[in-house]
């Protein structure tokens, strides 16, 4: 019962029925209307106190406090909703869509959106929720860091800290375990399943996953889930089927050293088991270096190799597992605007993905044509 109190009080607040200032219902008022013990009552007024919600003062009652991240629907002069999004880096195709929806989306629904990026950095991405928070922005869509250095932060402010209120925050595309909160994330198991379901139909069990250190939940749920189809198809997962490229010392160097250290770990892994027959690649960016490192093998992809990206990569023969990026924004929006409101049910959400297949011709045309008529289009 004293959580439906909570709840209750926290919808007047939010709604705008209680603003700045009034004051609410004592304990004994709340007693009466809910049919509730003293201790009830009081144990809903304590939490929403503790949260930052409300202030109690002896003798004289509870009050509502000022929030930075509440907003009031009811004022026709408020100012939009402000949004926060923070993005680990602005060259990769996936980052600019995500940012093209969210300004999209944004726009449609009249809220102001502030965008920046962390460039993979965790000091910067600290700095710049802590600007957001400083200049009212009044929640954040987060796509974390590789590492986790900035968990114990983001944990205080999804959880609240003393008199401090939750902070309205939402994960996108990844997740860090330990703060717990709220992600909306692709179902990169799924994914990964029909990726491996397709290469062990098409050529067995000489395929290899090629994939970056895990040391996110991104990459470790594509792993993991391409090990799992194995054991699902009674074979052993063996290092012929394991290429990690270890890039996280190249995560501050320039684009031309990335691709040659991950031209060279392929190539490396094709030389050691040329019997492989298939690749699936983790993200787009392996992909693209992954077909030229098969051609340099004298091999054809699509023709007696076969490749699986997650994430187009737009080449010919190269098929992908196609996320459902509007959708997710969406659905990211949707839930932080949620908690702005004061509703901070932890929520989990894995959007489907589906399977692309792209034929292997001599021209780009198929391609070039899946590019132009975009991620969302079927044709």
């Amino acid at each position: 019962m004293y959580k439906k109190i909570q709840q209750d009080l926290f919808n007047m607040i939010a709604s705008g029925q209680l603003r700045e200032g009034d004051r609410i219902p004592s304990q004994s008022e709340l007693v009466e209307q809910y049919y509730v013990s003293a201790i009830t009552a009081k144990n809903a007024l304590n939490s929403l106190a503790d949260r930052g919600l409300i202030t109690r003062i002896r003798g004289k009652g509870s009050f509502v406090s000022k929030s930075p991240y509440s907003i009031s629907r009811t004022d026709s002069n408020d100012r939009p909703i402000s949004i926060g999004a923070i993005f680990p880096s602005a060259s990769s195709l996936i980052d600019q869509t995500y940012m093209m929806y969210l300004n999209e989306l944004c726009q449609k629904n009249n809220y102001r959106l502030y965008s920046c990026c962390s460039q993979e950095n965790v000091r910067t991405e600290k700095e710049l929720l802590n600007q957001y928070i400083k200049s009212g922005v009044q929640g954040t869509i987060l796509f974390p860091v590789v590492t986790e250095m900035n968990s114990p932060m983001i944990s205080r402010l999804i959880r609240g800290c003393g008199t401090t209120a939750p902070y309205p925050l939402v994960f996108i595309d990844r997740y860090l375990e330990t703060t717990g909160g709220s992600y909306i994330i692709s179902d990169n198991r799924q994914g990964s399943r029909l990726a491996a379901d397709y290469l062990l139909n098409a050529v067995g069990e000489q395929i290899a996953i090629l994939h970056f250190p895990l040391c996110n939940s991104t990459v470790t749920e594509r792993y993991d889930s391409f090990r799992e189809a194995f054991a699902n198809a009674r074979l052993h997962f063996t290092p012929k089927n394991d290429c990690m490229i270890d890039d996280l010392r190249l995560l501050d160097k320039s684009n031309e050293n990335r691709i040659e250290y991950i031209m060279a770990s392929i190539l490396q892994h094709l030389r050691k088991y040329s019997q492989l027959r298939g690749f699936f690649c983790a993200n787009a960016e392996i992909a693209q270096i992954a077909y030229y490192a098969v051609i340099q093998m004298k091999r054809t992809p699509g023709v007696d190799f076969e490749i699986v990206s997650f994430d187009p990569p737009y080449l010919p023969g190269v098929h992908f597992i196609q996320q459902d990026y509007r959708t997710m924004v969406q659905n990211a929006i949707d839930l932080l605007i949620t908690q702005i409101r004061g509703d901070f049910t932890v929520v989990h959400t894995r959007i489907p993905t589906s399977f692309i297949y792209m034929d292997a011709q001599p021209t780009h045309t198929q391609s070039l044509r899946y590019l132009i008529k975009g991620p969302n289009q079927i044709y």
